[in-house]
């Protein structure tokens, strides 16, 4: 985990499920007060006293906690054609051999993905903040794909569901086989037997897993 701080697995999990209630507003599972108190996160200094809500130093640990699990999904969704389900019942097992370090070469390597398969936020990593690659990325954006190249939506990371309805109108779908024809003037590619002409900021929500 680095800064000396070593988590059970246990303790990963509740920083997560504090981390998505805090940060995304989603509901505490049942039971989670109990855990909290049982690992004495408010001792361990990761809680307010008296509350359910992270402190700072509890933040950086839960926030690099979602950042592996997610990492962890993406990573067997994208290269191993899991499913969401299946994604989330094996990165419960995964993340936690996403040592320090290792997480951002899988961040590099899958081309700094913004969103789990669930659609849900990774946190920025330094890696992200960083120009250039440790790797080639096996997963990266439309936009970045060159003329000829080819391979498989990985998934679609659109921000407005107005853009989502567009490619699925077009009958543009995760797993789908695609081909870039050229990047300028607008970026041209090839889904099935139909060819489509989008500009840069719809090709960089359309994740692309490059054959190799």
């Amino acid at each position: 985990m680095g800064h000396g701080t070593e988590l059970t697995e246990s303790e990963q999990e509740i920083l997560e499920d504090l981390w998505q209630n805090q940060v995304e507003g989603r509901p505490f599972p049942e039971g989670l007060a109990g855990e909290v108190v049982s690992h004495h996160f408010a001792e361990k200094g990761w809680i307010a006293a008296g509350e359910l809500k992270l402190t700072e130093a509890g933040q950086v640990l839960a926030r690099r906690a979602i950042r592996r699990h997610r990492l962890a999904e993406r990573l067997l969704a994208d290269l191993m054609g899991a499913g969401q389900e299946r994604a989330e019942e094996d990165a419960c097992v995964l993340e936690h051999s996403l040592i320090e370090g290792l997480d951002e070469k899988v961040c590099a390597f899958l081309g700094h993905p913004r969103v789990c398969p669930h659609g849900h936020p990774i946190p920025e990593g330094e890696c992200c903040k960083k120009t250039g690659r440790a790797v080639d990325a096996v997963v990266l954006s439309l936009a970045h794909l060159k003329a000829g190249e080819d391979g498989t939506i990985a998934y679609l990371s659109t921000h407005e569901g107005g853009d989502l309805q567009k490619f699925l109108s077009m009958g543009v779908h995760p797993g789908d086989p695609i081909t870039v024809v050229r990047q300028t003037p607008s970026i041209v590619f090839r889904c099935g037997h139909s060819q489509f002409a989008i500009d840069r900021h719809m090709a960089e929500q359309v994740y692309v897993r490059r054959d190799t």
